[in-house]
Order: structure tokens, then sequence, then C-alpha cells
């Protein structure tokens, strides 16, 4: 069966001149040239992609985690037994406190590290804040009544 002419399975016929090899060598040199241009550009570019996280901000983002956790644990002895919760509720709340405060000063020098992802620092600041605001609006609501 023929093959048709400029189909992807015809073979390219070869240039036959020397102006034709000529410009074929100049067209393949100006490639060339713009890849080397271009990984010269890149090479100069910083990749956010590639920078591993702070390990402070992994600490910081763990603290959160069990802060949020004796928070709620607090908050749930508090509720079941109506406003009557012993002693455990308390020191539940006051580690909770405890572990968004460390919490917070790990985050803080998590942006001391040079060449990092600050994401999960700035995560576990912002829920960090949000604790201890909702804690102080608990505290002063107890104090009150």
């Amino acid at each position: 069966m023929p093959v048709k002419k400029g189909s992807r399975f015809s073979r390219r016929p070869r240039p036959r001149t020397e102006e034709d090899r000529k410009a074929l060598k100049a067209r393949r040199e100006r490639k060339e040239k713009h890849i080397r241009e271009q990984r010269e550009a890149a090479a100069g570019r910083v990749s956010y992609v590639k920078k591993p996280l702070s390990a402070r901000s992994c600490v910081c983002m763990l603290l959160t985690a069990a802060s949020l956790l004796l928070g709620y644990a607090s908050l749930y002895c508090g509720v079941t037994t109506r406003g009557q919760a012993a002693l455990l509720a308390g020191a539940l709340g006051l580690c909770s406190i405890l572990c968004c405060l460390v919490s917070a000063g790990y985050g803080i020098s998590s942006f001391w590290e040079k060449d990092k992802k600050y994401i999960l620092a700035r995560l576990g600041l912002g829920l960090d804040l949000a604790v201890l605001a909702a804690w102080a609006v608990i505290i002063i609501i107890g104090v009150r009544n």
C-alpha cells in the first residue's frame, strides 16, 4: 500500500542543495542558542516549590493541634457537667493555653530560618491567636458571672 505524501509515515526529503543545508544548520543553531538562553535565565530564578518546610513551623502546627484538642476536651467537660466541671477541666484549659503560647513562640522563631516555607507557621499562629482570644473571652465571661 503506498504511503501518502505529507503524512507522518512518509520520509522527508533531505536538503539537496548547499543553501538548504546551511539554512537548516542555522535554524538548529538558533534553536540551541534559544534553549541555552532560557536555561541561563531560569538558573537565576528562585523556585518556591523546592523550599522545605521550616522545622519549627511543623512543631508549631503540632502544638496548635494539641492545644485545640485540649481546649475541646476542657469545654466538653464543662458542658457535660453543666458548668460544674471538676479540676480536670481547668487543668485541660490551662494546658491548652500553655500549648498555645509555646506554639506561638515556635511559630515566631520559625520565621528566622532562612530559605524555608512558612505556611504552617502562619497557619499555626493564626489558630493560636484565635484560641487565645477564645480563652480570653471564656475567662472574662467566667469571672463576670
